[in-house]
């Protein structure tokens, strides 16, 4: 299944759009969805798309309908320059939907609703791209620029290195974590996808 038999894909023109299709015996094309911007990070989460366009981040229903759209924070200062990975998941009591950043060198968490909850920031020379929720109030985010994993735990807000460059041997840019078989892949700038069995 991908992105619940929904699979998007970027058409780069002087227009711009957002190509959705059906995923089952085979590919079809359902429609094109018009975007107001360049569209980056995308996830479908609970029958919408939560995707980064340029300083914001929006809900967009499956008719392209602005639901919700986050900016700025409570101080009017923008959130995002480049909001490229999203990554939404269920806790045990609510969702939460993630945003990295690079240029901001953040992770925004957001409720269902597209709603702030918390920044938190990581240290320079940051540069997070990819993220995947590996266990309750635990989030694996991916850091090319000191080629490492950094484990994020968003009930304190700490984070550490948990792989670096001696054991992944790429530079990781995307995660995908399967909380069944609890395998990990990690892409990255080379020509391979790595897997790893993520253990407690």
């Amino acid at each position: 299944m991908i992105l619940l038999n929904s699979l998007i894909k970027m058409r780069k023109y002087f227009f711009i759009t957002m190509q959705v299709f059906h995923v089952k015996d085979a590919i079809t094309h359902e429609k094109d969805i018009k975007m107001i911007g360049w569209c980056t990070g995308i996830e479908y989460f609970q029958g919408t798309f939560v995707v980064g366009l340029g300083p914001s981040v929006q809900m967009l229903s499956d008719k392209g309908d602005v639901l919700h759209a986050l900016i700025t924070n409570s101080s009017r200062e923008y959130l995002f320059r480049s909001p490229d990975y999203i990554h939404a998941f269920n806790t045990l009591h609510s969702s939460r939907i993630l945003v990295s950043d690079s240029s901001m060198k953040t992770v925004c968490m957001c409720n269902s609703k597209l709603q702030l909850m918390q920044v938190f920031t990581f240290p320079p020379p940051g540069k997070l791209h990819g993220l995947a929720a590996v266990g309750e109030g635990q989030v694996l985010v991916a850091d090319p620029a000191t080629a490492t994993l950094q484990l994020l735990n968003i009930n304190t807000g700490q984070s550490w290195a948990v792989l670096e460059w001696e054991e992944l041997q790429i530079w990781p840019n995307s995660l995908v974590y399967n909380p069944e078989t609890k395998c990990l892949f990690v892409g990255g700038n080379g020509d391979e996808v790595r897997m790893y069995t993520l253990s407690k």
